[in-house]
């Protein structure tokens, strides 16, 4: 994300410009230089005492370099005070500006009190507000009626307004905001300091641009390394793309991101969102992405939503073309109301809509287990589409607490339709345990047989036809006749308890 687009750094540095002006030039003579007596330079008119004149016509009076211009004023001698009235100018050689109604300045404390449409400028911003006040002693200026500061390009607007010289600090509060035609920025205080040349915001703050949107709390933007921090409920938008956290880091120049506490990464095209503790993101080309502590993938489907944790879920481009791969890894659950699953990790590609589950995988869909080596379930509109089951493929089917159905071979292909398993083909050393019915549903007898390839048709998730592809050696045990080696193949285990429950992702999303 160009950060460019919601923070120009030339706005800060015009901003400094601006108000430097106003307080570090000679207005602003060195803390503690003894205080001179207001000089008048000219009047066409004076009455008065010595000690309180009154002046009109041209007046000009002079003070420790800065020399202002009014059409009257009232001079107090022994309080080295002046009050000045219409058409007011102050002038700082050729670089400053000011003018307004009304202004007061006490040359003993050397606060100059400016009122009635103030206008403050330099060769780059101008200043409009109501009242200033400009203090040379402890070099600080600020207006609290509300002030307007353009440029060529921006507009500063807030209700209070102030710089600090022993800092180096300007501070904008109450209603803050920002325009540049690239950007708008809303917050309720903004303090930049011209030395890091770093800005802050403070409270509620609104950044938008025709490329996204950022919102945060508290933040701070580096101006020379172009680094970002938003922080407290921070939120950045950028196209199709939300990402939320307890705080935010972005790097420009190097195109990464990192974010910690609270992660939650949605795509709404894709309607999806993953969530965790911690993330990093890299930028163009690959944009690689990765979320780790607690991960959670969550997609939203028409029909059903899919959950996968695991602890890191690592995600990335790996060409122009697109196509996303995403990594899940260690101990990654997945869940669906159809499809359950676990494995050591998983892959999943864009390319082929394809899940891969590695690492002493098994997936279960109502009484039906599934193991292998390998397990790769396809989708295709984001429902369950094909399954591979790559070196000892093993299907276990619950018909109760005692009886397993079982088909075992050395791969497996199958097919879903409507959101269920509806064939298998097993191919190669296929093997079978099927417990036999009347139509009543009463049990009569084992049906044990071995096959090269077989063809399992499914109804419900239940085995309604098998066909044996090539001959058979097969036979029917009778209840009460079978052994162990008879009911049980070679790697039957069964893991139903491993199953991971809905109620076990719920629970990782109410840890955001």
């Amino acid at each position: 994300m160009r950060l460019a687009r919601f923070l120009k750094v030339d706005s800060f540095q015009h901003l400094a410009g601006f108000i430097l002006a106003c307080v570090l030039t000679s207005l602003y003579p060195a803390h503690g230089q003894s205080s001179k007596l207001i000089r008048i330079l000219n009047s066409d008119r004076a009455t008065g005492s010595r000690d309180v004149s009154y002046l009109a016509g041209n007046v000009i009076f002079e003070h420790e370099g800065a020399r202002m211009y009014c059409d009257s004023a009232v001079r107090y001698l022994q309080r080295n005070i002046i009050q000045t009235f219409g058409n007011i100018q102050l002038n700082q050689g050729d670089s400053l500006f000011m003018s307004a109604k009304a202004m007061e300045y006490n040359g003993n404390t050397r606060i100059a009190k400016a009122r009635g449409d103030v206008v403050l400028r330099d060769r780059e911003m101008t200043l409009q507000t109501q009242t200033i006040e400009l203090n040379r002693n402890t070099n600080t200026a600020y207006y609290t009626t509300s002030g307007i500061i353009t440029n060529d390009e921006n507009t500063l607007t807030s209700q209070i307004g102030m710089y600090y010289a022993g800092i180096k600090m300007f501070s904008f509060k109450k209603n803050v905001r920002l325009l540049n035609p690239r950007y708008r920025m809303e917050c309720d205080t903004l303090q930049y300091y011209t030395t890091s040349r770093i800005a802050h915001f403070k409270g509620p703050t609104h950044i938008y641009s025709d490329s996204g949107y950022i919102y945060c709390e508290i933040g701070h933007y580096n101006t020379v390394t172009d680094e970002a921090a938003f922080n407290r409920n921070a939120i950045v938008k950028k196209k199709n793309i939300e990402m939320r956290g307890d705080s935010l880091y972005y790097n420009q120049r190097k195109d990464f991101g990192r974010s910690f506490g609270n992660i939650r990464l949605t795509d709404t095209s894709e309607k999806y969102t993953i969530i965790g503790q911690y993330g990093e993101y890299f930028g163009e080309p690959s944009e690689r992405m990765l979320v780790t502590k607690q991960a959670l993938f969550i997609s939203y489907a028409d029909q059903d939503t899919l959950y996968i944790s695991g602890d890191t879920i690592r995600s990335i481009r790996p060409d122009s073309t697109g196509h996303r791969d995403m990594y899940v890894y260690p101990n990654t659950k997945l869940y669906r109301s159809d499809v359950q699953g676990r494995a050591d990790s998983l892959r999943y590609t864009t390319v082929d809509s394809a899940f891969y589950l590695i690492g002493d995988p098994v997936l279960w869909s109502d009484t039906m287990q599934i193991t292998g080596r390998l397990i790769v379930l396809t989708l295709r509109s984001n429902e369950p589409d094909s399954l591979f089951v790559l070196d000892n493929a093993f299907i276990l089917i619950s018909e109760n607490d005692t009886f397993y159905n079982q088909i075992k071979g050395r791969d497996m292909k199958g097919k879903f339709i409507n959101r269920k398993l509806h064939q298998i083909l097993v191919k190669g050393n296929g093997q079978t345990v099927y417990y036999a019915k009347e139509d009543d549903g009463t049990y009569v007898g084992v049906n044990r047989a071995d096959c090269s390839n077989i063809l399992i048709d499914f109804e419900k998730n239940k085995v309604k036809e098998i066909k044996f592809i090539t001959k058979p050696e097969a036979r029917l045990i009778p209840l009460g006749k079978e052994n162990e080696e008879d009911i049980r193949l070679k790697n039957f285990k069964i893991r139903f308890s491993e199953k991971p429950p809905l109620e076990f992702f719920k629970d990782r999303i109410r840890l955001q």
